[in-house]
């Protein structure tokens, strides 16, 4: 229902313009006042305290160290936590509900279902809070993951970006379902995860794939000539079928005859040369070949030396296509925790 401002005294209207300049005016927005949630009445002034169960504890080897698991709802827990142990997380993984309208949460102790017309209110409300809680838990080099579907995927991502300015958020795709789970006009085969961390730094770390990436150095294709990158046209040194050093970038007027050339101490200076004499360019740059040396090594080929890289560390993609996530196979063949 409207509020009929008409009936408003003249101190009721001043208070009520008062109270909407304080919304903000850019950014992502919702119904606060009639989404208050009965966690914030219940911890007004009241200090979380842990207690100890000791028949539900889990028995685990003295020698290791122990963990701490909390039982209850997520924003006690939080709020707890965030006296004991403010600043200190290194990871923190999130699978809130998803707010699908299939009666999948609770909010002050009612389902919210499709027909709320406060349902995403109700969920930011609820998310906004326990992200604050989290954040206040992360370490300055802390990773904060949090998964979610189609259905606030986009408000998700403005809440992350609205509680987060000073971080890196990146969503990954996962396909969880290649079957698909048919809507009125899509079928939906994956969900999301966002991953929030310091910018200016490497927090993901890398994988390793089962095998090894073996490809030529020199690169192919039609973005591979040497026009293209000029810092990636320069000799790798080989001596005694190994890579002894790197040439610098060569001049732009400079245009070697072959690929391979030997040198008077006997090393042999090999440029990104193809059979058909195309002056191509490597992978890497010339700073980049030399951080990465490790990865490369050399062979004769039809009596031609050739750079190859080996790679077993891949930084992650953006999409996950892989059996390990399909739910319908891994989700429900888990070991439940007892």
């Amino acid at each position: 229902m409207k509020p009929n401002y008409q009936e408003y005294s003249k101190e009721d209207l001043i208070a009520r313009i008062q109270q909407l300049e304080k919304r903000k005016r850019f950014g992502l927005v919702w119904e606060e006042e009639r989404t208050l949630e009965q966690f914030d009445k219940e911890s007004e002034g009241k200090l979380p305290v842990l207690e100890e169960v000791k028949k539900n504890a889990i028995l685990t080897d003295p020698k290791k160290p122990v963990n701490i698991l909390i039982e209850g709802d997520n924003y006690h827990a939080l709020s707890v936590l965030n006296y004991t142990h403010p600043k200190s997380v290194d990871v923190i993984y999130i699978d809130p509900p998803y707010n699908t309208g299939a009666k999948d949460w609770k909010y002050n102790n009612s389902y919210v279902d499709v027909n709320d017309s406060y349902r995403h209110s109700k969920w930011l409300s609820f998310m906004s809070k326990r992200l604050l809680l989290a954040k206040n838990l992360l370490r300055p080099t802390g990773v904060l993951i949090c998964t979610i579907d189609e259905n606030e995927h986009a408000a998700l991502g403005m809440l992350l970006q609205e509680l987060f300015p000073s971080s890196e958020i990146v969503g990954i795709v996962i396909i969880h379902n290649p079957a698909g789970v048919q809507g009125k006009n899509f079928s939906y085969t994956h969900e999301f995860a966002y991953f929030v961390y310091p910018k200016n730094g490497s927090f993901i770390g890398k994988t390793v794939r089962e095998k090894d990436l073996i490809s030529p150095l020199r690169d192919w294709g039609g973005t591979s000539v040497r026009a293209l990158a000029k810092n990636c046209f320069y000799p790798i040194i080989v001596k005694n079928g190994k890579i002894t050093g790197f040439g610098d970038v060569c001049q732009e007027n400079y245009h070697p005859k072959y690929s391979n050339i030997k040198q008077k101490d006997g090393s042999i200076f090999i440029y990104p040369i193809d059979k058909n004499h195309i002056e191509r360019k490597w992978v890497y740059s010339r700073t980049s070949a030399e951080k990465n040396q490790a990865q490369l090594f050399c062979k004769e080929v039809n009596g031609e030396w050739v750079v190859i890289r080996r790679k077993n560390l891949f930084t992650y993609r953006t999409v996950w296509d892989d059996k390990r996530y399909y739910a319908n196979v891994y989700g429900s063949k888990l070991p439940l925790l007892r």
